[in-house]
């Protein structure tokens, strides 16, 4: 509900003992399905051989790195991704058999205002459209939103990556605009949409998500009985 001031301009809704927020941990995050963990170079044996388990690199389009073509590349790669400093690179395991099997990051954190951005997600083949990787996802929506007390998540990707659009969707984003022209990758400009979720999104979203994710949801080969869409009111 917005509110006015003393002179009777509008203001937003107001916020109420708000404080920056506390600096996330590399932290490990479990559900039914999944274990999030910190990224680490020896990760790399399990991405490299999953990588490669397709002849091409079209998973790579929309990423600004390109695929490691040796193992030694991949190991190189990890090394780099762990020692930067402002953004917080995780490792997603399939819990069953704690292979590793995709990798995002944590990044343009905000402390004084709540804010956080998911990217650079790299599903391998097994992991796509998997119970695997919406846990991924709801875990670290999770932490941030439930523990940490973040207000603002956001979600931006290329507007030809209609995969990742479709993602972001399903999850419960909302398409907030486009920024036209602000990158350049691999030579060639990209107009990135913006998706978020926000605190009180979230108050919907979170249960949706952990109604889905219940084992009852799945038959014994995995596959969902209902979709997410139809845990949303």
């Amino acid at each position: 509900m917005q509110t006015q001031n003393r002179y009777g301009q509008a203001l937003g809704r107001e916020v109420k003992e708000w404080s920056p927020r506390p600096h996330p941990e590399k932290v490990t995050l479990q559900g039914n399905y999944t274990i999030i963990c910190p990224l680490a170079p020896d990760h790399a044996e399990d991405l490299y051989r999953e990588w490669q388990s397709i002849d091409d690199d079209r998973d790579w389009t929309y990423l600004t790195a390109t695929k490691p073509a040796t193992k030694e590349a991949c190991y190189q790669y990890f090394r780099d991704l762990s020692a930067e400093p402002k953004t917080l690179h995780f490792s997603v395991k399939d819990k069953t058999n704690g292979i590793v099997k995709g990798i995002f990051c944590i990044t343009g954190l905000d402390y004084e205002n709540g804010g956080f951005h998911i990217a650079d997600i790299n599903w391998t083949p097994p992991m796509k459209r998997t119970r695997i990787s919406t846990e991924a996802l709801f875990l670290v929506l999770e932490y941030f939103f439930d523990k940490l007390k973040f207000r603002r998540c956001e979600w931006r990707t290329n507007i030809n990556n209609l995969t990742s659009i479709a993602s972001a969707e399903r999850i419960g984003f909302k398409k907030e605009g486009v920024l036209r022209d602000k990158k350049v990758t691999k030579g060639h400009t990209e107009d990135i949409a913006v998706f978020s979720i926000t605190a009180v999104d979230w108050l919907e979203i979170s249960p949706a998500m952990k109604a889905w994710l219940r084992k009852e949801n799945f038959d014994d080969r995995g596959r969902q009985v209902k979709k997410l869409s139809e845990f949303y009111s």
